[in-house]
């Protein structure tokens, strides 16, 4: 892995302060913070002890910001929640990936979810808007909607490691909802864990010659005991007695919605062979000022909040749309101050004692997905799975490895983030097409026998491949074929998307300098390239550039899936 690790720093020690859009405008913020908590307090003024509402909604973005998350169980009504959980069930058993480590949907392609009310509410709750408003200090937009079950696994993967989330120029919040699939019950486990108070810390961010500022995703991941322990000790300056805490949200009586600052928040999906299935909703939400990325749903059906919040469309205005769900705010903050509960106490879901122990030991011995990799695909090998069967077993494990792209401080790695999440999240049958095809593309144009190269050769090959296909790339003619792994989306959108990641992708393959990066790379780069060869008229040449970047990864597999077998035709 890159060596570029950021340390956690207070603003003032930052290389690059006016980098970092959040701290750029404070006047702006406190400003429409004040105009939250007017609308949250008129909403309240007419309500039995009306100070006592409006004062919690205060409080509870207070231990927000103080904390770096805050936890609710059973916000949503139970009957509600029950139609929202049956139509997640329904769109993940029809779309969800079911890949290696987790099965994967992107929510917003899924009319079936999308349009549904009790669906959106269940990530989208007015209060849970209202509170992410308020502490980003301004209106905001949804731009990431996933739905992810996992299964009790012990394994330490590039997801799920110690990290923070995004891009560190700007502040990203999510709301995550989980709940014991198939139930109305909290998680059990796989639930989410975190550190709190780290968000009150930055990721340092590199400079660069002419001045400019930018990151990598390395920068944010901490996956080695030393990198542990360097969080922990960010964490330690927040509390008088040093000691780490560590919150382990699970065993909850109702599904748990949890707001969390993702993008500064040191966190993680603590995965052990423990407990039962998860399900969760995941929504990334952003001011509507950092950066283009909308989730730019379509055609939807239901209030002006969720139509700004999904589709984009400004409507009334944000602030007037929040107003008009005035009566679920103050609905839910009555709920909170007659059911003291309805709000999480972290110190409740603190792990101790051996729990504490467990998780440190776990965690300091870093990523474990190879381990796992490799004893799923022993067992392939000695039942009857063919080859090519094992070849899409490999690329799944492969697309969930480490990758450490670039972050910039202009935001500009947004266009790429739609062909990252299609190509990690492809479904098997998926990955056997376009595999297959790459495949018989090989042994068509006599492409050599895959070898294993030299390490630094290999990576001069696929920087090579990777920017002859960038090239290709930017005279091409649309194809007028977009895939239907790509949803339902403007194909320019998706070529834009693709090419940037074919960009960024190149420059993460030069500064490679480790052979799990490179087979990740290498995996994303023939995939790429094949979908590539669908949306372009990219014509033989850019076949043979798909051919050459395939041939690389397999030199680079063939422990896993020997010569002979994977050029049968």
């Amino acid at each position: 892995m890159s060596p570029r690790y950021a340390p956690l720093v207070p603003a003032e020690e930052l290389a690059s302060p006016m980098a970092y859009r959040q701290l750029r405008r404070p006047r702006e913020s406190a400003d429409f913070r004040r105009e939250v908590e007017e609308l949250v307090r008129q909403a309240c003024r007419e309500q039995e002890a009306g100070d006592l509402l409006a004062d919690a909604f205060v409080s509870m973005s207070a231990n927000l910001a103080g904390e770096g998350a805050l936890s609710f169980t059973g916000l949503v009504p139970a009957p509600r929640f029950v139609r929202a959980r049956t139509a997640y069930d329904s769109a993940m058993r029809a779309e969800g990936s079911r890949g290696s480590l987790h099965s994967y949907l992107n929510a917003a392609q899924s009319s079936l979810l999308v349009g549904d009310p009790h669906f959106r509410e269940a990530f989208a709750h007015p209060l849970l808007v209202a509170l992410i408003a308020h502490i980003l200090g301004g209106p905001v937009k949804i731009v990431d909607l996933r739905a992810k079950d996992t299964q009790p696994l012990d394994v330490v993967a590039r997801d799920n490691t110690l990290h923070i989330d995004n891009n560190p120029f700007m502040d990203e919040f999510k709301v995550i909802v989980t709940w014991t699939s198939g139930t109305e019950r909290g998680p059990s486990g796989q639930g989410l864990t975190y550190l709190p108070r780290t968000n009150r810390l930055f990721r340092q961010c590199q400079v660069g010659p002419r001045g400019e500022a930018w990151s990598d995703e390395d920068s944010c991941i901490f996956p080695t005991r030393t990198r542990v322990d360097e969080a922990l000790a960010a964490q330690a300056r927040f509390y008088d007695d040093r000691l780490p805490r560590v919150v382990h949200l699970k065993d909850l009586p109702f599904p748990c919605h949890t707001i969390f600052a993702a993008s500064r928040l040191v966190h993680h999906r603590y995965r052990t062979s423990t407990g039962a299935p998860r399900s969760a909703i995941m929504a990334s939400f952003h001011r509507t000022d950092d950066g283009a990325d909308r989730l730019g749903v379509g055609d939807l059906t239901g209030t002006d909040l969720d139509r700004s919040l999904l589709s984009g469309v400004v409507g009334p205005g944000f602030l007037a749309a929040l107003r008009s769900e005035a009566t679920d705010i103050v609905d839910a903050l009555r709920l909170s101050v007659s059911r003291p509960d309805l709000v999480v106490d972290p110190d409740r879901h603190l792990l101790e004692g051996d729990g504490l122990h467990g998780w440190y030991a776990r965690l300091s011995e870093g990523v474990s997905l190879n381990r796992l990799r490799e004893a799923t695909l022993a067992g392939s090998r000695d039942g009857d799975a063919p080859a090519v069967e094992r070849l899409v077993l490999r690329v799944q494990y492969d697309l969930q490895g480490p990758l450490s792209m670039p972050l910039y401080a202009d935001l500009s790695e947004e266009d790429r983030k739609r062909a990252r999440i299609v190509i990690r999240e492809m479904a098997p049958e998926r990955i056997r097409h376009f595999v297959t095809r790459l495949r018989a593309d090989r042994i068509r144009r006599g492409s050599p026998a895959p070898v294993r190269l030299p390490f630094d050769r290999s990576v001069e090959e696929l920087h090579h491949g990777l920017r002859t296909l960038d090239q290709a790339l930017v005279s091409a003619e649309p194809s007028g074929y977009v895939d239907p792994i790509w949803g339902p989306t403007d194909g320019h959108r998706v070529v834009r998307s693709l090419h940037r990641f074919v960009v960024d992708l190149a420059r993460t393959a030069e500064r490679t300098e480790d052979e799990d990066s490179l087979v990740t790379a290498s995996a994303f780069g023939a995939l790429s390239a094949a979908l590539a060869t669908d949306l372009l008229v990219l014509g033989a040449p850019g076949r043979d550039i798909a051919a050459r970047l395939f041939t690389l990864y397999l030199g680079l597999v063939a422990s896993d899936v020997p010569e002979r077998e994977s050029d049968a035709p």
